[in-house]
């Protein structure tokens, strides 16, 4: 690996901080990314993921970024827009707490701008991202609706559309911001065997991008479901590196400049 990471704490939370090769000597801002879970797709504890993104960059097909992973006091709580009963009650699985408003009002307004206060960064929302899978892909869309005017770049790896209540949310917000990058995906194994609300993933997933479609351009939207994947870890790590390659593609970025 050629760029620098290290952890950090803000605010008692844990950072895991990725500055790319050039970072020193870059004669212009650098986007940045807020990636959930501390970040586990670019964690070299975890996967080779930086391996290959600084291939990117080092081919020039995607521009070197800062990518910064926020660990979660609580998922459950801090990654769900509204309170919602456990889908495993008695089972050691707690209630969703519905804090995810707070969640993104900290990144928003207390953790991005000391980012950019402390880092050589590019502050407009075309060039700032927020990813995330799972209840952290959920939560990195509910950013889209919420927070437009600070996240321009949105991705949402095997998003939990099952939870409940959301598709009507998204259904009753039908003005998203145009200047909107939005990538999602899914397995299409996701799902299966499930007997809780988590059977549904694959239809809520399709009722999604058919509102996405009909809210942003359709270069501004990217949809994959991928053969033989479910919702495991390694798929998602695997995953990242295209997700990035697309939502910040370089010809797309370049026209930013």
């Amino acid at each position: 690996m050629r760029g620098t990471l290290f952890t950090k704490m803000y605010a008692g939370r844990d950072l895991l901080i990725y500055l790319p090769p050039s970072y020193d000597t870059a004669s212009y801002t650098l986007p940045v990314v807020y990636v959930h879970d501390g970040g586990d797709v670019f964690d070299l504890v975890l996967n080779g993921t930086l391996y290959n993104l600084e291939q990117r960059f080092a081919a020039g097909t995607l521009p070197e970024l800062i990518l910064v992973g926020i660990a979660a006091y609580d998922p459950l709580v801090e990654y769900t827009p509204w309170y919602a009963r456990a889908l495993y009650p008695g089972l050691g699985h707690g209630d969703f707490g519905g804090r995810a408003t707070e969640y993104l009002n900290m990144i928003a307004h207390e953790l991005k701008p000391w980012i950019d206060q402390n880092f050589y960064t590019d502050s407009r929302p075309e060039m700032t991202g927020i990813v995330g899978k799972s209840l952290g892909g959920l939560v990195s869309l509910f950013a889209a609706y919420v927070y437009p005017h600070v996240f321009g770049r949105i991705g949402s790896m095997s998003a939990s559309l099952w939870y409940e209540g959301f598709i009507e949310f998204m259904k009753e917000r039908q003005h998203l911001s145009p200047d909107l990058r939005i990538y999602m995906d899914i397995g299409n194994l996701e799902g299966l065997g499930k007997a809780n609300r988590q059977r549904l993933i694959q239809t809520c997933t399709d009722e999604a991008v058919s509102i996405l479609l009909n809210n942003i351009p359709e270069p501004h939207f990217y949809f994959e479901r991928i053969d033989g994947d479910d919702h495991d870890p390694e798929t998602f790590y695997q995953r990242f590196p295209d997700l990035m390659g697309w939502l910040f593609d370089q010809k797309t970025v370049g026209l930013l400049k």
